[in-house]
């Protein structure tokens, strides 16, 4: 069975020195998928990524938290 920290890299893209907001937004859109996304989909996916970043940054949020929130969206 993977551990939390394996599935947070597969499914979260967790990974030292990939920033917050990329993060975010790679799990928000499956770059295979993305050419059948809409642009509105693509600037929703942008705009969550940017907000968790400076969520972080003001440290109103943990990377904890993070990582609890995306592997609940990753399901």
């Amino acid at each position: 069975m993977p551990t939390r920290d394996e599935i947070l890299k597969e499914r979260t893209h967790k990974e030292d020195g990939l920033d917050v907001d990329k993060r975010v937004f790679y799990m928000l859109t499956d770059k295979a998928k993305l050419s059948a996304q809409t642009m509105q989909a693509h600037r929703n996916s942008k705009a969550i990524a940017l907000l968790f970043k400076r969520l972080l940054e003001a440290e109103l949020l943990t990377e904890e938290q993070l990582d609890e929130i995306l592997l609940e969206v990753s399901w």
